[in-house]
């Protein structure tokens, strides 16, 4: 494992916060490698202190440890911000109490992801939101939560056991929208692992796809140059699939416009 000082850090790299509740760290492995695979490559950055017992962290990956909740200096030399899946964010956070189902909350770790997430924003630098990541973006830009998808009425299995790359269920895309594009067609299967999803979508984020129960599963901030929100697990799909692949690879080419662009300014 890497721990290069945060002030020796190489400029142009994807931001990545850590995963893990109750100051034990989870890195985000599957996220770098989609990353990497698509041309880029990340840098983890940590609010806790120390890793979970079990974590193997392989040596090429760059993490930072216990990075101060209001400090978001980290994004000077960052070129895009991607937000990775894991707990149900606080409900505190969108002005509801926690339903019993709601599971693995760190304060901590939505404090620091919505600084971070905030300042990216302020930049109009490039995010890429998956799963938690979808429902913080929402949350963040004034959206709430259903906080348990299974209490209301029929519903597909969206919650499986942990993301595995093969499909559960497809969506369907908006024929108008980028991720349209991305893709290729307006109809693409996915796999799924979560248990909430979007309920008050925020202003200014545009619904762009949608499951056959009628989940939402990506949206577009169109007020900024590059911000995707989805709700499935193209991380876990990228090896096999050329389609989730490509999320990565327009996330990373975003990314470095967004650095051309600012070496320029």
């Amino acid at each position: 494992m890497d721990t290069t000082p945060l002030d020796d850090a190489a400029s142009g790299f994807i931001a990545i916060p850590g995963q893990g509740v109750a100051g034990a760290a989870r890195i985000p492995t599957l996220y770098i490698r989609a990353v990497e695979k698509a041309g880029g490559r990340a840098q983890v950055f940590c609010p806790f202190d120390q890793l979970r017992a079990d974590e193997n962290v392989p040596e090429d990956i760059t993490i930072h440890m216990d990075v101060d909740l209001e400090d978001v200096s980290v994004l000077d030399k960052a070129c895009g911000l991607l937000l990775p899946g894991g707990g149900d964010v606080d409900p505190i956070q969108y002005g509801q109490p926690r339903h019993p189902r709601t599971r693995g909350v760190s304060r901590e770790r939505d404090r620091y992801e919505i600084n971070l997430l905030r300042s990216a924003l302020k930049r109009d630098m490039p995010v890429l939101a998956i799963c938690r990541g979808f429902q913080l973006l929402n949350v963040t830009m004034g959206g709430t939560l259903i906080q348990h998808l299974a209490d209301e009425g029929e519903r597909l299995d969206h919650d499986r056991d942990m993301p595995r790359a093969e499909p559960v269920h497809s969506l369907k895309i908006d024929p108008n929208c980028y991720l349209a594009e991305i893709f290729g067609k307006l109809e693409v299967p996915v796999n799924s692992h979560h248990h909430q999803g979007l309920d008050i979508v925020a202003e200014g984020l545009d619904q762009i796809a949608w499951s056959g129960d009628g989940v939402l599963e990506a949206v577009i901030a169109s007020g900024y140059t590059w911000v995707v929100g989805v709700q499935w697990h193209p991380e876990v799909m990228a090896p096999m699939s050329s389609g989730q692949l490509r999320l990565f690879e327009e996330f990373v080419n975003a990314a470095r416009r967004y650095r051309e662009r600012t070496a320029a300014a």
